[in-house]
């Protein structure tokens, strides 16, 4: 899933979809996802142009994306909704702890690690390396930067 927030008072047009639905098919054609993907994109901005079609499929029997304009009041109420009204349980189940009492117990829990990738095998490092040290280098794996701007 992508959601691409536009700033402020920003009206989503077709110059906004496109720039989405290049995402897609750039991720949809990057030869590194495992499977057929269907990637689901949001274009976010305080109001949608009448000019154009909120919602797009991309590819053909199979789709294999689809890019939708929505509004930031829309994407809450969404949102909302399908966490069953999670805001308020959580509020109940928490409101004894003062927030930075509740802010640190969060922050103390362990994250998760960079995801790497080997840069060559074990069998080879050994072959290089015959007296057993572990010469095996990391790479850290992110999007390219175009997917994250």
């Amino acid at each position: 899933m992508i959601i691409e927030l536009k700033k402020g008072e920003s009206t989503i047009g077709r110059t906004e979809m496109n720039q989405a639905d290049g995402y897609v098919e750039d991720l949809l054609n990057c030869g590194h996802l495992d499977g057929p993907p269907f990637i689901k994109a949001f274009v976010v901005g305080h109001r949608v142009s009448d000019k154009i079609t909120p919602s797009r499929s991309i590819g053909e029997n199979p789709v294999r994306g689809k890019v939708q304009a929505t509004h930031f009041g829309q994407l809450v109420r969404t949102a909302e909704a399908r966490l069953f009204k999670l805001r308020e349980k959580l509020q109940e189940r928490y409101d004894d702890i003062p927030g930075s009492e509740l802010l640190d117990k969060v922050l103390g829990e362990s994250q998760q690690p960079l995801l790497t990738v080997q840069a060559e095998s074990a069998d080879t490092a050994q072959q290089d390396n015959p007296k057993g040290a572990d010469t095996r280098q990391e790479e850290a794996v992110c999007f390219p930067k175009k997917f994250i701007s």
